[in-house]
């Protein structure tokens, strides 16, 4: 057996609670008593793995629950006795649903009750509310009257529940304190309890005393003063007994119920039959201890004792008389050892003693049976890795063995620090402050030089120099405070621990697995397995590392390794004496050698139950971990494996031993034949997983955490959560009335775990496949792929092979090395496609979604190539076209922009809403992308009609100023020589921006759609060139002409823009800002007179394009007549040649207008026209009223010139008609 201790230290932030009954300063520090401590646990089975510590140091009392199953909130106190010690003997027990804490000190007796934790709150400590919970109530305290200062306590319940505190007195007396039961009313009660007359008791300690009168608690060797005190109850007698050993070497038991002693042993008499000298001196006597436990529903007693050359223990057990008093019966006595004793435990079946060595713990045990008045040998226990020492490593070394040492307590290195760095405070358990605190220091004082990131230093003999200096204060402190207070027995949970000032130190088997089950080859029986084993460790010890080294590496098998040790060992001379010891002690009883070696193979396989055989079909016991419980657990692995591996390496040396002396061996033929088929394949497995375990826990972790086994530790709590306790299927190895305690839980956990490393187990638990799921879920990629290389290369089946390569390719993949991680799923999916049934429950997905599920964790990552590539992989290797399959590969198309490609995989969609689905989000991703053109000139196939659907629902979902769907469906359309359906998308676009508030980017969409419309239906055939919208055709010049108003409505209003274009309006706009090519063609479209536009032209004095306005059009003279009417009325000269055309086209409104408007010149020259042209064509109808009006203005004017011009004209006129008549 050795030690292992706990990750988690004592908390050290305990509340303080003040207690002061003590109105006076005594000289408390001339008192000294050492410091005290120990537990108590649960008798409810719920709390069965709950247990409470206790030290007892000078006036502070601390107090600490701890559970190996919840996490507990405020599970510390520290009750501080002013101006009073504590006195050894503190007790807690429990009573009436209160956990009362019984407290003796130098002034006074203390009772504090806390309510007992119940099921409805198992998380809450019972410390939680301790300041309400202390009632500072009369009853629950006492002030004493003693003679003198009692230095020893010892404190206990009787029958009626009242507190007893029974404390020794400087002259052998005890004085008992009754205190009434908790929560009742009563006053307390001293009494003194005297074994014998004060005057005979002052004649003994003259006769006998030749000692120091000033030693702690002043006794005199051969007086009846107390060495010590310890009580128990007797349920026979209903009677608190309190037990004493005293200076006059006279054991002592003291009724408090009759008050007086009823029970004398002289121990001197027991010393008789070791030593001829039976008077102890005063420096023995002061070692002597006295200490009184329960055992099995009775009490025991245990001295110690010791005399010149004599150290013995004494145990003794309560007999009732026929008077029913209690008196003891000495059971066995063993020899102990010259050392401090510290503390010592006795169980059920097993004694351990504490020592003290040179300021170091020895812990020794031995095996007792006191039925059987039977005792075994004393077992050395070591102290594993409790206490640190210097080395030669580097700076960053000594870094990692400063902070990231799970053995240094915050404390430790926080006093470490303050000698280095002055004050160092940080909040507690802050190792990363203290960290920074230091480098800050060395920084400025120029000691550290930092070279790059955060925590990157420059190593230097100075930095190194420092560092070393902080480390070896470290390992004082440490060292220091592992120093021993005492030895307690959690025996609801079947632990044993040291308490020391840090933390608790648990004791473990050194047998691996079962605690127990293997035999320690230590005793008669099996005399021949443990000579060869002490003798193959001195052989071979010294290669343990080189032989992890190779077992690691994995390139030979862990049989290969110990034959290449063997040949070593037998050519090496200096080692012949052992090797002819080794080869005399194994072949001395090889029928019990081997059968030995049997028992050990059977019990370290994890796949068989401790007796042999295959384990029992046993329901699954659930246990779940505290933080606590899973740091304890995860030690104890850490102090095994390295010994469990070595003891499978011993085995393999025995049996290769075994195979280079078989000519001499007497063995037969069916042992050789189970040695080498069943022993070496799997004492060679279980060494490789006992390996593989080791650095688990040993390398794979960094910064993580301050200690590789908190990775452990973690992994372990999460294996027994409440949602995984059905994935871990841990069996008991006990009886179904055994509980399910912790320290056998413990076990069962370890087997779990090595199962869980058996790279041969099955799919449910082997094959490290849990430890692959815990790596992964803290990200810890690289450990992932170097467990999975080192595992591979073991003995496995194949299903398990491909499942690590999966995490193999998973680790991969997170690790930003897509190619690897694709070849690797490949590789896992083709040991996996034959048996996918077996582990589509752990992977969570079935065969036919393997390259989906995978293609998605590619495509998430951000590797669509690869995530393609698997998805074409289905294709080629499963053989099925599922529509999901052809919804991510498109989807994976559009992310990589092969569009293309994207909607050949997209027409093979055949179930409607996936294909529908999947058109959207390519149409939606490409959108975003601005690409959109890139399906416009796509063929969709049989999907036509649902593309285009969802392009016009998309289109109509959005605002009609988004020009992209309506875009893309006209592009579209266009492209598959639809004209009429574009044309038609283009005017409903239109229309609902005809509806949207009026602005500058409206109408200008609006226009646009209009134009594009009219442009796709003028594509269409003659007779199909019009549309149907809201059941009204439109014609291809109905959507020219509002394309046209809308355009000349931006043209004139494109600063206000208050209103809706109309016609009228936007034609007097157009007219009046100039547009005129826009109001001509405004004019044609909705036909409207053309008169206006010349008007305004002729005004403008536009005339090449008046000109070719006329020319355009039909109706000239209106045309003529309105261009000259406009400048007559502007009172402008009308051009000579615009008169010339209009007297032309028509003489007579010409003439008339010029008439009108005075111009008389221009009307003879019109009227002259006019009569030529009528001779010439010989019309006797003249415009006689025009004709007339002109003749009479003439005549009033007085213009003669022009009158006679008229008048020849006229003449002229009768002459031709007449004479053509003739």
């Amino acid at each position: 057996m050795s030690l292992f201790s706990s990750i988690e230290a004592i908390r050290p932030d305990a509340p303080v609670v003040e207690i002061s009954k003590i109105s006076t300063l005594n000289t408390i520090s001339e008192i000294k008593v050492n410091p005290s401590s120990g537990c108590f646990t649960y008798a409810e089975p719920a709390l069965e793995n709950r247990f409470i510590i206790w030290r007892a140091m000078g006036t502070d009392l601390y107090l600490e629950e701890r559970s190996f199953e919840e996490n507990l909130k405020s599970a510390s106190v520290c009750f501080r006795f002013k101006n009073e010690i504590i006195l050894p003997g503190t007790l807690i027990v429990e009573s009436d649903c209160k956990v009362l804490v019984l407290v003796a000190t130098t002034s006074c007796v203390h009772r504090v009750g806390l309510t007992s934790p119940n099921e409805f709150d198992l998380g809450c400590s019972v410390f939680a509310s301790v300041g309400e919970q202390f009632v500072n109530h009369p009853s629950n305290w006492y002030v004493y009257n003693a003679s003198g200062t009692p230095h020893l306590s010892a404190c206990m319940l009787n029958a009626e529940k009242e507190a007893l505190f029974g404390l020794a007195d400087e002259d052998g007396s005890i004085l008992l304190v009754t205190l009434c039961p908790y929560g009742a009313d009563g006053a307390p009660a001293q009494d003194v309890l005297r074994h014998g007359s004060r005057l005979r008791r002052i004649l003994v300690g003259l006769l006998h005393g030749v000692g120091s009168a000033g030693v702690e608690g002043g006794g005199q060797l051969g007086s009846s003063s107390m060495v010590d005190l310890s009580a128990l109850y007797s349920s026979e007698t209903s009677d608190v007994v309190l037990c004493s050993l005293s200076y006059d070497c006279q054991l002592r038991l003291w009724s408090c119920s009759r008050k007086s002693v009823i029970h004398t042993v002289d121990m001197r008499q027991c010393l008789r039959q070791f030593s001829h000298d039976d008077q102890p001196d005063w420096q023995c006597v002061c070692k002597w201890r006295l200490k009184c436990t329960a055992i099995e529903r009775t009490w025991v007693v245990v001295l110690y004792l010791c005399i010149k050359g004599v150290d013995r223990f004494f145990v003794f057990v309560p007999s009732i008389t026929t008077h029913h008093q209690v008196q003891l019966v000495r059971c066995i006595d063993f020899p102990a050892f010259d050392l401090e004793v510290v503390d010592f435990c006795v169980n059920d079946f097993r004694f351990i003693a504490l020592y003290l060595q040179k300021q170091r713990l020895v812990l020794k045990w031995k095996e007792i049976c006191l039925q059987e008045y039977e005792h075994g040998p004393w077992v050395d226990c070591e102290d594993g890795d409790v206490y640190l020492s210097g080395g030669a490593v580097s700076a960053s070394q000594l870094m990692g063995k400063i902070f990231h040492n799970p053995l240094l307590a915050y404390q430790s290195v926080e006093r470490a620090l303050r000698i280095s760095c002055g004050d160092a405070y940080t909040r507690p358990g802050d190792f990363a402050s203290l960290r920074s605190k230091l480098f800050d220091y060395l920084e400025d004082n120029g000691v550290a030089v930092r070279v790059g990131g955060a925590g990157k230093w420059k190593e230097s003999a100075t930095l190194e120099s420092t560092l070393r200096t902080v480390w070896n204060s470290c390992v004082q402190y440490h060292n220091a405070a592992m120093r021993p207070i005492g030895l307690v027995y959690l025996r609801s949970c079947r632990m044993l621990a040291v308490v020391t000032t840090d933390r608790l130190l648990f004791q473990r088997d050194t047998a691996p697995l079962v605690l127990g089950f293997v035999p320690q080859f230590t005793y008669d029986d099996h005399r021949p397995a443990a000579d060869c084993f002490s003798l193959i460790h001195r052989l071979i010890g010294a290669g343990e590392e080189q032989f992890f080294a190779g077992v690691e590496a994995a390139k030979t098998t862990p049989w290969q390794l110990i034959n290449d040790e063997l040949s070593r060992v037998v050519q090496d001379a200096s080692a012949n004496s052992l090797w002819q010891s080794f080869h005399r002690a194994m072949l001395l009883d090889e029928v019990v050698l081997f059968q030995a070696l049997q028992v050990l193979a059977g019990h370290l396989d994890p796949t068989v139950s401790p007796n042999g055989g295959t384990p029992s079909k046993q329901p699954a016991s659930s246990f779940k971990l505290s933080s606590y419980g899973a740091s304890v657990t995860a030690a104890y692995f850490a102090s095994t494996v390295g010994e469990s591996a070595l003891l499978c390496r011993a085995a393999l040396f025995l049996m290769a031993s075994w195979c280079y002396f078989r000519p001499e061996s007497k063995l037969p033929s069916s042992t050789w034949t189970t040695m080498h088929s069943e022993l070496v394949p799997k004492l060679s497995l279980l060494c490789q997983c006992y390996v593989l375990l080791k650095h688990i826990g040993s390398k794979t972790i960094g910064e993580h955490c301050r200690s590789d086994w908190l990775l452990v530790a973690d992994l372990l709590r999460k294996l027994t959560a409440s949602s995984r306790v059905a994935n871990l299927k841990i069996k008991t190895r006990t009886g179904e009335g055994d509980s399910h305690h912790f320290g056998k839980f413990v076990v069962d956990l370890y087997v779990h775990v090595l199962k869980m490393f058996w790279p041969t187990g099955g799919i449910g638990g082997g094959g490290c496949l849990q430890l692959l799921d815990f790596l992964l879920e803290n990200r810890m990629y690289a450990d992932v792929r170097r467990l999975v290389e080192r595992v591979n290369r073991m003995p496995s089946t194949a299903v398990v092979k491909a499942l690590r390569i999966y995490y193999d390719a998973m680790a991969c993949l997170r690790m930003k090395e897509p190619q690897q991680a694709y070849e690797k799923f490949l590789t896992a999916f083709i040991g996996l496609v034959d048996n996918f049934n077996s582990v589509q429950g752990r992977l969570g997905f079935d065969k036919e979604s393997f390259f989906m599920h995978t293609a998605a964790l590619f495509d998430k990552a951000g590797f669509g190539e690869q995530a393609i590539q698997l998805c074409l992989d289905h294709l080629r290797l499963l053989e099925t076209e599922p529509p999901d399959l052809w919804h991510m590969l498109c989807r994976l198309y559009c992310n990589s922009g092969q569009y293309a490609e994207a909607v050949q995989a997209v027409v093979k969609i055949q179930h409607q809403p996936t294909l529908e689905d999947s058109l959207t989000n390519l149409v939606r991703r490409v959108v975003d992308r601005g690409l959109g053109s890139e399906l416009c000139n796509c063929n969709f196939g049989q999907a036509e009609q649902t593309f285009v659907g969802i392009l016009e629902k998309m289109a109509r979902e959005n605002k009609p100023t988004d020009d992209t769907y309506y875009d893309m469906l006209f592009a579209h359309l266009n492209f598959k020589m639809k004209y009429r359906t574009a044309a038609h998308c283009m005017y409903e676009k239109a229309k609902r921006l005809e509806a949207e508030p009026a602005s500058a980017s409206t109408l200008n969409s609006q226009s646009a759609a209009l134009y594009l419309a009219a442009t796709a239906l003028n594509f269409a055939r003659p007779q199909f060139r019009y549309l149907y919208f809201n059941q009204q055709p439109i014609t291809l010049q109905q959507l020219r002409a509002e394309a046209l108003l809308v355009e000349g409505f931006l043209r004139v209003d494109n600063g206000k823009l208050q209103r809706r274009p109309t016609v009228d309006y936007t034609f007097e706009q157009l007219l009046r800002k100039g547009h005129l090519e826009l109001a001509e063609n405004l004019c044609k479209a909705y036909q409207l007179p053309m008169e206006k536009v010349a008007s305004v032209m002729a005004l403008n004095t536009a005339w090449d394009r008046l000109k070719q306005l006329i020319d355009r059009h039909a109706h000239k003279p209106e045309l003529y007549h309105a261009a000259c009417a406009s400048l007559l009325n502007s009172r402008r000269l009308v051009p000579a040649w615009l008169i010339d055309q209009y007297k032309e086209t028509e003489p007579v409104g010409a003439m008339v207008l010029f008439l009108e408007h005075g111009e008389l010149e221009a009307a003879v020259q019109c009227a002259s026209k006019l009569l030529r042209d009528r001779a010439q064509e010989q019309q006797p109808l003249l415009p006689v009223l025009e004709l007339d009006n002109l003749y009479v203005v003439l005549e009033k004017s007085a213009n003669l010139n022009l009158l006679e011009t008229l008048i020849a004209e006229l003449q002229r006129y009768s002459d031709t008609v007449l004479s053509q008549r003739q």
